[in-house]
């Protein structure tokens, strides 16, 4: 394989690890937004950590791939799987309880958030076993204008409106103290409007994508070198 052709399969294997952080994302946002299920403080937790998560495929896209930034996204999956892991204890100590919030294919979300906080972890340490990704000469997407660039800024762009996304709907829920333990439900909106807006919000990162590469300076065709 080529330098190009490998240093373009790390780049995707972040990109896909990113999409789908995100798409556990958008489950969880869509139960708080559309279903009216607000999160716990430990779901908190967990959701923080996701972001962390993503820290690290976002920083080796942008700037380059560094074993730093795999380290980042570990650090990030251990303190999110430690909340998530205490939540599912602490249900499992009280016989018969049901559990916090709706199960999804059998499992509540914060099972479902210690499966990617454990999947995450241990994608980030096998990728550390592949040395090579570290001497290709990768300096990121930033400088350079394409495809992987635009797809890399949406995402960037989706990452941080779920960061706020997730500050601001907790003012109302917490305010400036405590988080309730057992949050009541809201109500939520209508599926038709959830859909609009996903789709609406989907197409704008992309839109953001396109107009950053434009605007971004370009350093022309990039080329893949071991050093």
């Amino acid at each position: 394989m080529t330098a190009a052709r490998e240093l373009l399969l790390f780049r995707l294997i972040n990109l896909v690890a990113l999409v789908g952080l995100l798409g556990v994302l958008t489950g969880s946002l869509d139960l708080q937004i559309l279903v009216g299920e607000q999160p716990c403080p430990l779901c908190l937790l967990q959701r923080s950590g996701m972001i962390g998560l993503a820290i690290g495929p976002i920083m080796n896209l942008l700037w380059g791939m560094r074993p730093a930034h795999y380290a980042i996204s570990i650090l990030a999956a251990m303190t999110g799987g430690a909340a998530s892991t205490r939540q599912i204890l602490l249900h499992i100590a009280t016989p018969g309880d049901p559990g916090y919030g709706p199960a999804v294919a059998g499992f509540h979300l914060y099972t479902w958030a210690f499966i990617t906080f454990a999947v995450g972890a241990a994608g980030c340490a096998a990728l550390l076993l592949f040395s090579s990704q570290f001497s290709l000469g990768d300096n990121g997407v930033l400088r350079h204008k394409g495809p992987m660039r635009i797809a890399t800024l949406a995402i960037v762009m989706w990452t941080l409106v779920y960061l706020v996304i997730i500050g601001v709907t907790v003012l109302p829920e917490c305010g400036l103290g405590m988080c309730p333990d057992d949050p009541a439900s809201t109500g939520g909106l209508k599926a038709p409007v959830g859909v609009l807006g996903f789709l609406i919000f989907t197409l704008g990162s992309l839109a953001i994508g396109v107009l950053l590469d434009r605007l971004l300076p370009n350093d022309g065709e990039e080329r893949a070198t071991l050093e």
